[in-house]
C-alpha cells in the first residue's frame, strides 16, 4: 500500500513502512500511482520541466524514469512501472483511493503529503493540491456537523440523489446553516443582493478566491480544461494578464464560457453549495441548470421563497418540472428544540412557549431574543428593535463602519469599508472590533467584512438618514469604480450612483458593464443596457457610443441593418462638442463602415470611407487604432493593394506586438498576395500557437482555404467542419465556413453533400444582405453544376451573379465568374468570348495571384491559343495548386501524340487518384484508355 496521508510510504503486507525519499523519482511515482492509468510521456515530460524543449525534457524524463524503476526495486514492486514508447503506467495501490471509495475512516485529506517537499517543480505541486482539493472540499472531508432540530433534513439532504435541492424559508431560518451543516466544506456560490444583474458574480467570487487551484486545474491536460483558459479569463482576467481576448460571438462566447465553468465547478469536487438564490443573477441560474443536466456535480441551495423574483419563480419550476431538482420548505423550530436548546445554554425552559412564540421559530429572532435575555431586555421586543439598539450603542465610527456594510451589501477589505464609512486609519480596527464584538459584522472566508446578515442590513438601511444613505452610496460608488480594471464591477457601480441619485452618472458606468455583459456572450442583456444608454443620456457622446455598440452587434448578422445604423452615428457624431470624443465616435463608426461595405462587395464604397478614416488614426485610443487597422489592411487585401497591407500589418505590430491576429492577416496578406504555401504556414504557426483562439479569429476556415487550394481535401474538409462547430450561430463566419466546404466537395465530386451546403450559404448570405457572399455562392453553385453536368441551372446562377459582380474590382471572385462563364460557353459548343479574357487580363495588371492568372490561361486556352495549357501547368507547379495542375496536364495532353501524351495524362491520374479529385481523375482514365485503344489500333494497323 502506498501511503500518501501523512508522510509518504510503502508498506507492503505486514512488513513495516518504507518512506519515500523526497526525490524527483518519488514525485514521479505519486503522480503515476495515483491517476494508474497510461500517461502520455509528453505530457509528463511538460508537467515536471515546462521550462525546457521537448528533446530536453524527454531526456530527462528517460533518466528520472530509470531512477524511478530503481526506486520500485528497493521497495520490492519493480513490475509496477509499465512502459512503452510514448507512455508509462504505474499500477499501486494507494491509501487515496481508498479514501475515495470511502474504505478508510482514520485518514484525513489534510494530511496530504506531511512533510513531503523538494524545491523547484512547481507544476507538480500545483497538481498535487488540486489533485487532492476534491477531498479536502468535498463530502470525503471531517463527518458533517449536526444542528438542534434539524437531524432528520440534515439526514435527507445527505441522501437525496436528485442533481439539485433548494431550501425555501424566510431570512433567519437558518437556511445556510443547514447547508454548512450537511455539506462541510464544500465550495460555495453566494448570492449577493443588488448585485443580480452582474453575470457569473457569485462563481467570480468562487474562483477568485480559487485562483492557485485554478491554474493548477488548468495545467492538467486529463481534465481537459486548457482549451477553456481563455474563456474562463473573460471571468477571471488573472487567468491570461497579458494576453488580448480574441472577439467571440454572442453564442459561442455564451455556450464556451458555460462549458468551461460547468468543468471547472465538476472539477472542485462533487458538491456545491448555492446560498441566497433569490439574488443569483440569471447566467448563473443557467449554469446551474447545465450542471444539473450534466450530472456530474449535485447542488444544493438556499432561497427566500417570498422574495424569490417572478424569473427565479418560473426557473425553478422548469427544473422541477424536468426531475432535475426538489424544492424543501424549511419550517421553524419545534417547541422541544427551543427547551433543548435552552438546556443546553443552562436556562430555564419555562420561557420556551413565549420565545418560541415571539421567534416564530426562526433561530435567528430567537438568538436574539436570547442575546437580549442575557443583556437584561424584557420579552418579547421585536428583533429590528433589538438590532437598532444594539447599532445605536456603537461608537460613532464603529456605526459609521456597519452603515457602509448595508449599503455595499457584499464583503469587502477593512480598508475599502473605513473609506465608504470615512473612519480615519487610527479609528479603524478598534471600530471594526466593537462592530464585530456587537455580532454585527462578520469576517469572511477572504478576510473581507459584511453585516453579520441580511436582517441587521435591512435595519440599519430602514433607519440611515436620507442623506447619510446618499453620501454614503457616493462613496460606495467611488471607491468601487477606482478598484483595478479585473476587479471592477461596473454594473455594482452603476446601481450605487442610481440610487445615490446621480442617473446621468450611473448610465456612463452601466456603458460599461454592457461591453462586460457583450463579452462574456450575454448579447441580449448588452443591447438591453445600451439600449437604455441611448434613450435616457443627456450626453451626446455616451448616448452616440452606446448607439454604435448596437450597431457593431448587427454587423455579423444583418450587414444593411448594420450599416444604417452606423451611418446615422456618424451623421450625427458632430454634436458631440469635446474633439477628442467626436473623432474616437467618428473613427469607430468609419471603421464598422469600411468593414461593412468590405463584407458587402462594395470595394469603392469601402476605399472612399478608408479615405476619411486614415486621417483620424493617430488621434484614436489604442483598441480602436488596432481595430481601424485590421479593417484596413482586410481593404487593402481586396483591392488589392498587397504593399499597403504589408504596411499596415507593420504599423499595427508596433502598437500591439502580442496580438495573436497578427498572424492571421500575415496568412491571409501571403493569400491575396499568391503565396499560397506561406499563407498556409502561416495558419498552420497559428493554430498551434492559438488554438483557444479558434472561436474568436477563422483560424480554421482560413486554413481550409489554403488547404483546398493546395489540394489536401480531407484536412481542409475537417477544417471547414471545425470551423462551422466553432461559430455555430454566427452567419457571417459560418458563411465562409459553408463556402469552403462547398468547394471542397465539388472537388471531391461529392456533388449531392456540396449542393446542400452551397444552398445553405447562398441563404446566409441573402439572410445578411451580402451581395458578396451571394455572388459568391452562385458561382461557386455554378461550377458544381457544370462539372456536373447541369448546364441549365449553372448558366441560371451566373444570371444572378453576374449583377451583383458588375462594378467589383476584386480580382480572385471576378475571374472566377469569367472562368466559370467560358467553360459554360465551351460546354454548349459555343465560340469563345473574348470579352472575358481581357476582363481577367485587366484585372491581372493589379493582382500576382496564381488562381487569377491559371483562369486567365484557361479562357486563353478556350480562346485558342496553344500554349495556354503549358502556362497553366507551369504556373500551378509553381504555386503547389495541384487541382488546376492536374487539370492543366489534361488540357495539354489533347492533341498530342500517345506517346507524348501518355506522362502527361498518367500524372494528372495520379495527381487525381492521390488526392482525390473525382472528376478529373474520371477525366483522366478515360484519356488514359483512348490512348491505350489508340496504341492498339496503330500496332494492328
Amino acid at each position: 500500500m502506498l501511503k500518501l496521508l501523512g508522510v509518504p510510504a510503502w508498506q507492503a503486507g505486514a512488513e513495516g513502512e518504507h518512506h519515500l525519499p523526497a526525490s524527483l523519482p518519488a514525485c514521479l511515482l505519486i503522480h503515476l500511482a495515483c491517476l494508474g492509468r497510461w500517461v502520455d510521456r509528453e505530457q509528463l515530460a511538460a508537467l515536471f520541466w515546462p521550462e525546457a524543449d521537448a528533446a530536453q525534457a524527454r531526456h530527462h524524463l528517460r533518466i528520472n524514469l530509470h531512477r524511478l524503476r530503481q526506486l520500485l526495486e528497493r521497495l520490492g514492486v519493480p513490475q509496477a512501472l509499465e512502459a512503452e514508447r510514448s507512455r508509462v503506467r504505474l499500477t499501486l495501490p494507494t491509501d487515496v483511493a481508498q479514501l475515495k471509495a470511502g474504505e478508510l475512516e482514520d485518514a484525513a485529506p489534510q494530511d496530504w503529503l506531511q512533510g513531503f517537499r523538494i524545491a523547484g517543480f512547481d507544476a507538480f505541486w500545483d497538481w498535487a493540491e488540486a489533485f487532492i482539493a476534491p477531498l479536502r472540499e468535498g463530502g470525503d472531508g471531517p463527518p458533517p456537523t449536526s444542528l438542534p432540530g434539524r437531524a432528520e433534513l440534515l439526514a435527507r439532504l445527505r441522501a437525496d440523489a436528485l442533481p439539485a435541492v433548494v431550501l425555501l424559508g424566510e431570512a433567519g431560518m437558518g437556511k445556510s446553516s443547514v447547508l454548512n451543516a450537511a455539506f462541510a466544506g464544500a465550495p460555495l456560490l453566494q448570492g449577493r443582493e443588488g448585485l443580480t444583474q452582474m453575470p457569473y458574480r457569485p462563481v467570480v467570487e468562487l474562483l477568485l478566491a480559487r485562483l492557485d487551484l485554478l491554474r493548477a486545474l488548468l495545467r492538467q491536460p486529463e481534465r481537459g480544461l486548457a482549451a477553456y483558459r481563455l474563456d474562463l479569463a473573460r471571468l477571471v482576467p488573472e487567468l491570461a494578464p497579458d494576453e488580448p481576448l480574441p472577439p467571440l460571438d454572442a453564442l459561442s462566447a455564451r455556450s464556451r464560457l458555460q462549458e468551461g465553468l460547468a468543468r471547472v465547478l465538476e472539477a472542485l469536487g462533487p458538491l456545491l453549495l448555492v446560498d441566497d438564490l433569490q439574488w443569483v443573477d440569471a447566467a448563473t441560474l443557467e449554469l446551474l441548470a447545465l450542471l444539473g443536466h450534466r450530472g456530474r456535480t449535485r447542488w444544493r441551495g438556499a432561497a427566500r421563497g417570498e422574495e424569490l423574483p417572478p424569473e427565479h419563480q418560473r426557473w425553478l419550476a422548469r427544473q422541477q418540472d424536468g426531475q432535475r431538482l426538489r424544492s424543501l420548505p424549511l419550517q421553524g423550530l419545534s417547541l422541544d428544540t427551543v427547551g433543548q436548546l435552552l438546556r443546553d445554554a443552562g436556562q430555564d425552559t419555562a420561557d420556551a412557549p413565549a420565545l418560541l412564540q415571539a421567534s416564530r421559530g426562526n433561530p435567528f429572532m430567537l438568538g436574539e431574543l436570547l442575546r437580549a435575555r442575557a443583556e437584561g431586555v424584557a420579552l418579547p421586543p421585536r428583533v429590528r428593535e433589538l438590532l437598532l439598539r444594539r447599532w445605536r450603542a456603537l461608537g460613532p465610527a464603529a456605526a459609521s463602519l456597519v452603515g457602509a456594510a448595508a449599503v455595499l451589501a457584499r464583503p469587502m477589505p477593512l480598508a475599502v469599508l473605513g473609506h465608504v464609512a470615512a473612519v480615519a486609519d487610527a479609528q479603524l480596527l478598534p471600530a471594526a472590533r466593537e462592530a464585530l464584538d456587537a455580532a454585527l459584522l462578520r469576517d469572511d472566508a477572504q478576510g473581507g467584512l459584511q453585516c453579520r446578515h441580511d436582517l441587521v442590513r435591512d435595519a440599519v438601511l430602514s433607519q440611515l438618514p436620507a442623506f447619510e444613505a446618499q453620501a454614503l452610496r457616493r462613496r460606495a460608488a467611488l471607491a468601487l469604480g477606482a478598484r483595478p480594471e479585473g476587479a471592477a464591477e461596473p454594473l455594482a457601480v452603476a446601481a450605487l450612483w442610481d440610487t445615490a441619485g446621480e442617473a446621468q452618472t450611473a448610465l456612463a458606468w452601466l456603458h460599461r458593464g454592457a461591453a462586460q455583459q457583450k463579452l462574456r456572450g450575454r448579447y441580449d442583456e448588452a443591447q438591453t443596457l445600451w439600449q437604455r444608454i441611448a434613450a435616457e443620456s443627456r450626453e451626446p457622446a455616451l448616448a452616440l457610443q452606446a448607439r454604435l455598440s448596437l450597431a457593431e452587434c448587427a454587423l455579423l448578422h444583418d450587414l444593411p441593418a448594420g450599416r444604417a445604423a452606423l451611418q446615422q452615428v456618424l451623421e450625427l457624431a458632430g454634436a458631440v462638442a469635446d474633439p477628442a470624443q467626436r473623432e474616437h465616435i467618428e473613427g469607430q463608426a468609419l471603421s464598422g463602415l469600411v468593414d461593412n461595405a468590405v463584407f458587402s462587395g462594395d470595394l469603392t464604397q469601402a476605399a472612399a470611407l478608408a479615405e476619411r478614416l486614415r486621417p483620424l488614426l493617430p488621434r484614436l485610443p489604442l483598441a480602436e487604432r488596432c481595430s481601424a487597422c485590421e479593417v484596413l489592411i482586410e481593404l487593402a487585401m481586396r483591392e488589392p493593394d498587397i504593399p499597403a497591407a504589408w504596411a499596415l500589418l507593420a504599423q499595427l505590430r508596433q502598437l500591439a506586438p502580442q496580438r495573436p491576429s497578427l498572424l492571421s492577416y500575415e496568412g491571409q496578406i501571403h493569400w491575396f498576395g499568391g503565396q499560397v504555401g506561406a499563407a498556409r504556414d502561416a495558419f498552420e504557426l497559428l493554430l498551434q500557437r492559438h488554438p483557444d483562439y479558434c472561436r474568436g479569429l477563422t483560424i480554421e476556415s482560413d486554413l481550409g482555404v489554403m488547404l483546398q487550394a493546395l489540394g489536401d481535401l480531407p484536412r481542409a474538409e475537417a477544417m471547414a467542419r471545425r470551423s462551422l462547430e466553432s461559430w455555430r450561430g454566427v452567419a457571417h463566419t459560418e458563411t465562409l465556413s459553408l463556402l469552403m466546404l462547398g468547394l471542397t466537395l465539388t472537388s471531391a465530386g461529392r456533388y449531392g453533400e456540396a449542393r446542400g451546403v452551397l444552398d445553405r450559404a447562398l441563404v446566409l448570405g441573402r439572410e445578411q444582405g451580402s451581395a458578396l457572399f451571394e455572388a459568391e455562392a452562385l458561382t461557386r453553385r455554378a461550377r458544381l453544376y457544370w462539372q456536373s453536368g447541369c448546364i441549365e441551372l449553372a448558366e441560371a446562377d451566373l444570371a444572378v451573379a453576374e449583377p451583383l459582380l458588375a462594378d467589383s474590382r476584386d480580382p480572385l471572385r471576378v475571374s472566377q465568374l469569367c472562368w466559370v462563364r467560358g467553360l459554360l460557353r465551351e460546354a454548349r459548343g459555343l465560340a469563345a468570348d473574348p470579352a472575358l479574357a481581357e476582363r481577367v487580363r485587366s484585372l491581372s495588371q493589379r493582382s500576382q495571384h496564381p488562381l487569377l492568372h491559371i483562369r486567365l490561361a484557361r479562357l486563353d486556352g478556350l480562346g485558342g491559343d496553344a500554349g495556354a495549357a503549358a502556362r497553366q501547368v507551369a504556373m500551378a507547379r509553381e504555386a503547389g495548386l495541384l487541382e488546376p495542375l492536374a487539370e492543366g496536364l489534361l488540357l495539354q495532353a489533347r492533341g498530342l501524340p500517345v506517346n507524348e501524351a501518355r506522362p502527361l495524362l498518367l500524372e494528372a491520374a495520379e495527381i487525381a487518384q492521390r488526392l482525390g479529385f473525382a472528376e478529373l481523375l474520371g477525366q483522366a482514365d478515360r484519356a488514359l484508355s483512348a490512348a491505350a485503344s489508340a496504341a492498339v489500333l496503330t500496332r494492328l494497323r
